[in-house]
């Protein structure tokens, strides 16, 4: 019994996480994103203290952040899943250059859906939807599993 209950308790957790964040992720235009852009002025890599889930100690992690500095500075931060599109912002030339950033469904500065470095794409939202997508599977997978264990069960 118990172990219906956790795993029915994950189901749930997984349908709640996939309605509020994943879904609205994935199915979001561009046109309905917060949209955020100002001149690039300052990039850098900063390492923060990072802890995993289940682990008692913390790791270093590092993360590029950019600084933008028009009426208002604003602060944008790109985790290390993220290197490979490091080098387009750490060149000397993108300082000066107008970024433009499409935050998330949640308007989190961290990890925003699309980057835009003087109107070119430098990573976009089929990037960064890997996990969406593996959540959203995992639902539907553990949802219709369990249907068909209920349904089976009533026959």
């Amino acid at each position: 019994m118990t172990d219906k209950l956790k795993w029915g308790f994950i189901n749930i957790a997984l349908v709640c996480i996939s309605v509020v964040y994943a879904i609205p992720n994935i199915i979001t235009e561009r046109k309905e994103l917060t949209q955020e852009y100002g001149t690039l002025s300052e990039v850098f890599v900063e390492t923060y203290k990072y802890k995993r889930r289940k682990s008692f100690g913390y790791r270093d992690r590092e993360r590029l952040v950019l600084k933008t500095s028009d009426r208002t500075q604003k602060t944008y931060k790109l985790t290390d899943s993220y290197q490979g599109h490091w080098v387009k912002f750490q060149d000397k030339n993108a300082i000066g250059k107008e970024l433009r950033v499409y935050l998330q469904t949640d308007n989190s500065r961290t990890d925003p859906l699309i980057v835009e470095l003087d109107k070119q794409k430098v990573y976009g939202k089929s990037s960064s939807l890997f996990f969406s997508m593996i959540i959203v599977l995992m639902t539907v997978g553990l949802s219709t599993y369990h249907v068909y264990k209920i349904m089976e069960k009533n026959n």
